[in-house]
């Protein structure tokens, strides 16, 4: 079976034409992997800070990079498990300057750079103006996201989107973390409809697609690795978000 980008999928996926759109009534959408490309936006972080700190004088750019990425993988499965923002970001911050040598005393400095850097970065993946405003002409649209309230917000902003959506939701803020049933739940409440009304685009499998289903949304995965669900199957899935452009069309 293809998927909608026509890469060859061992796992089926509805057609778009299968959801019903005229009974959705909210459009939910992730950040991170989503609208704003962190990946991205770490990358270009990292370089600025590389240039500018002297105790990277001897580190290659790609040399901080790699770090970076391992720490964040690890940092990552840990959030995952529920560990604590702050002490994932001070402990990812350790790891880094550790593995490559540096003084770990920068650690809480190198995190407060970093944090001031990286979300202000104008990381938008390509087509989410026009998906965001044609996913508004027919729909409410909110977003469920976990992480940082303050720091989410400074990517919406930077990215210009902050002034579409009519509600935000971050785990921070609701002292529960997708995929947990209640901050989906909370989302359809505060739009005052059901989650079978809903649906939510997301990229990560087990926090989005996995999360929304289980209260009964309707979900579009943005798989950009091309992976194989380990659970429900997504009512849509792309690789690209800007191929949910033409599908959004009434």
């Amino acid at each position: 079976m293809k998927n909608l980008s026509g890469v060859t999928s061992s796992h089926t996926v509805e057609p778009w034409s299968s959801l019903p759109l005229n009974s959705i009534e909210v459009i939910f959408f992730d950040i991170d992997g989503t609208l704003f490309d962190q990946r991205s936006a770490h990358e270009l972080a990292l370089t600025e800070i590389s240039d500018k700190y002297e105790i990277f004088k001897d580190i290659s750019k790609e040399e901080l990079i790699s770090a970076f990425r391992e720490a964040d993988e690890r940092a990552l499965k840990e959030f995952n498990d529920g560990v604590p923002l702050d002490k994932i970001r001070r402990q990812r911050s350790e790891n880094i300057l550790s593995s490559l040598d540096l003084d770990t005393n920068f650690s809480e400095e190198f995190t407060s750079i970093f944090y001031h850097l990286y979300p202000s970065m104008d990381a938008g993946f390509k087509c989410i103006d026009d998906i965001v405003e044609k996913a508004k002409e027919e729909h409410e649209i909110g977003i469920i996201s976990n992480g940082s309230s303050e720091v989410q917000l400074t990517k919406l902003k930077a990215i210009n989107l902050l002034h579409h959506f009519d509600v935000l939701l971050f785990s921070e803020e609701m002292g529960y973390r997708k995929p947990d049933r209640r901050i989906f739940l909370k989302a359809a409440n505060s739009m005052g409809t059901e989650p079978e009304k809903c649906l939510y685009v997301g990229d990560y499998y087990f926090a989005d697609i996995f999360g929304a289903d289980k209260v009964g949304m309707r979900t579009c995965w943005i798989n950009h690795h091309d992976q194989k669900p380990d659970g429900p199957e997504p009512d849509i899935e792309v690789n690209d978000i800007c191929q949910l452009l033409p599908l959004l069309d009434p």
